[in-house]
């Protein structure tokens, strides 16, 4: 008699596991929105209009400038991760609103050229990496751990629209 083999892993023809759950609903942002909530928006935005998307990128990039940093991380070939593959171990922020966290992406942007270049010691990165994710609201840290390996959730910001945004950051 032989025994029935159990799968792994997700059913043939089950849709496949999103990256990050992402905010499907239109709503007004404020002036200091992270940028997980920008590329929300933009996202949504960039469905119906893609010259509305353009221009909530450079106008939020403009009060949060860690919009096109995390652009061009993502979609800059130039651009490559010094960090090690793989899930960051860290402890998650767990404040009830990403205003209260210790800190925000939009305030820590000086430290990204850390992270793709070799100008500090691989241990001295690592420490500032997870202090940096420790310190950020938690859908930030989570999109911040996806742009580090390349990974983009946002299917609707493609390079395209990047590059029109930002076009002479974004090769």
């Amino acid at each position: 008699m032989t025994e029935k083999k159990r799968g792994r892993g997700r059913p043939k023809g089950a849709p496949n596991k999103p990256k990050m759950e992402l905010v499907t609903e239109r709503k007004q942002l404020t002036n200091d929105a992270d940028v997980y909530e920008i590329f929300c928006q933009a996202n949504i935005v960039a469905e119906e209009s893609e010259e509305n998307a353009v221009n909530g990128l450079r106008t939020f990039n403009d009060r949060n400038g860690a919009v096109r940093f995390l652009l061009q991380w993502v979609y800059d070939d130039n651009i490559q991760s010094t960090l090690p593959k793989g899930k960051t171990p860290y402890n998650q922020d767990d404040s009830p609103a990403t205003d209260l966290a210790p800190t925000s992406l939009r305030f820590e942007t000086r430290q990204f050229k850390y992270f793709v270049t070799e100008e500090i010691p691989q241990i001295r990165r690592e420490t500032m990496w997870i202090q940096l994710l420790e310190g950020i609201p938690a859908k930030e840290a989570e999109l911040l751990e996806l742009v580090k390996e390349k990974v983009w959730p946002f299917k609707n910001l493609t390079k395209e629209l990047a590059q029109k945004a930002f076009p002479e950051h974004i090769n």
